[in-house]
């Protein structure tokens, strides 16, 4: 068995006091390069691991996270699952004085987004995870969040020109240009494809924004292609919104050879088609109830996963890890793109 390494087995081999060790480890009070050097020579060489428990309880200090997501309407909703995995963060930290405080804004209301950071700043976090699904709002407040040199972590999406010490999404991009092989894989020549926006707010969801630029640009690299492309945006009466964008181009709903849902509400333009008897190939993302039924129904094709639950307890460890473990954390944490099907809905673990 592994003898354990004690902080006073530093200090002896290094002939320095216990406290100058202390000060090496949790880097703080005066130490010479030289002592620091060999300390740390000696730390690396033992593989010396600090007892985190001890540390945090002995501090009597509590660490304190706040999240920022969209509220989720229901256990069902795609946003329960981030929820999720926060909780199950929490139960796995908690023993080391962990805090979570979560904040929740309306998904189709920005201004919301403002008044929740405002109240999440009272609680003087020492980091932030948070969701920048508002990107005007996102970006004013991780200003404020460098001013104040509170680390944050993204999930779900990623702004650029922003300084997040980490982030754990999908790329947006390449989930829309994968999106767009598949409906051209499954649609006749010179089809009739809409790529469908369910959103209030689109200039200001950055997400969808480069899901629909990967989508456009896998027909641009195809320059042969003759499909017919058009986009929708709708919000309100989803169906309604639908027929009449359709009419304005001047399709017909058994025209369309296939379409392309930028997020979650997928469902809704499929049950449109499915009243009217029509069978497009249908592309959606998240694994919700709604989208899930019709999934095995065969009325949508294909589901991609963003494995949500999973970004939200992974994004909370990578904030313990940079404050309390000061390990080096990775910048970059895609999650990878999942591609769901009838055929395989009922064997796939999303977390």
């Amino acid at each position: 068995m592994k003898k354990k390494i004690r902080i006073k087995d530093i200090a002896l081999r290094a002939g320095v006091s216990i406290g100058t060790v202390d000060r090496v480890l949790h880097d703080r009070g005066e130490v010479s390069d030289d002592t620091k050097s060999k300390i740390q020579h000696i730390i690396d060489e033992l593989d010396y691991r600090p007892n985190l428990l001890a540390s945090s309880l002995a501090s009597k200090k509590s660490i304190v996270f706040a999240t920022l997501m969209p509220k989720a309407s229901n256990q069902d909703n795609y946003w329960s699952k981030p929820h999720s995995g926060v909780e199950k963060a929490r139960n796995q930290l908690i023993e080391y004085g962990v805090q979570i405080k979560q904040y929740f804004f309306e998904m189709e209301d920005s201004s919301s987004f403002s008044t929740e950071a405002a109240k999440l700043l009272l609680c003087e976090p020492d980091a932030v995870m948070l969701a920048p699904c508002a990107k005007r709002e996102a970006i004013s407040f991780t200003r404020k969040l460098d001013e104040l040199t509170i680390p944050y972590v993204y999930i779900d999406s990623i702004l650029p020109d922003t300084h997040p010490i980490s982030f754990v999404a999908q790329s947006s991009f390449d989930s829309g240009f994968l999106a767009a092989k598949l409906i051209d894989w499954g649609t006749r020549e010179e089809g009739i494809i809409l790529l469908i926006h369910v959103a209030k707010e689109l200039d200001n969801a950055n997400h969808l924004l480069l899901r629909e630029k990967g989508f456009f640009r896998y027909f641009e690299l195809k320059k042969s292609d003759k499909h017919r492309i058009f986009k929708i945006e709708v919000s309100g009466n989803i169906e309604q919104e639908i027929l009449s964008h359709l009419k304005v181009i001047g399709i017909e709903p058994c025209e369309v050879s296939g379409i392309f849902v930028t997020n979650s509400k997928v469902h809704s333009a499929a049950s449109f088609f499915k009243s009217r008897c029509y069978t497009p190939k249908i592309v959606g993302y998240d694994l919700i109830p709604e989208n899930i039924g019709l999934l095995k129904e065969g009325v949508i094709d294909f589901l991609i996963c963003q494995k949500p639950e999973l970004q939200g307890s992974h994004a909370i460890h990578l904030l313990f890890d940079h404050l309390v473990k000061k390990e080096k954390i990775r910048k970059e944490n895609y999650t990878s793109i999942d591609l769901i099907t009838k055929e395989n809905i009922d064997f796939y673990n999303s977390i």
